[in-house]
């Protein structure tokens, strides 16, 4: 399967320019879905913030591990997005 994409992809810049704005939309959708959860979490961490005294210290430090997954992947997933923009800037 994959020496079948890479020879499709190999036959020109075209289609590798289409490959690009498919990943782009792609990568965009999971960075706002990330996004979206990211909102949840900090929703979540300021309920629990609000009643301390019926807060579990489990639920708490899960509600801060989420956040702080999901706003790693959004990093990694911008720079991934800046990247091949940039790379494919010309064509885009």
């Amino acid at each position: 399967m994959i020496k079948l994409f890479q020879s499709i992809l190999s036959a020109n810049r075209k289609r590798r320019c289409r490959a690009v704005r498919c990943a782009l939309w792609l990568l965009r959708s999971v960075r706002d879905v990330e996004l979206a959860e990211m909102c949840r979490y900090s929703d979540k961490l300021d309920e629990l913030d609000s009643k301390p005294d019926n807060v579990s210290r489990r639920a708490y430090v899960a509600a801060e591990e989420g956040y702080s997954s999901c706003e790693d992947a959004i990093g990694f997933l911008e720079s991934a997005i800046e990247d091949l923009a940039f790379a494919y800037c010309d064509t885009l």
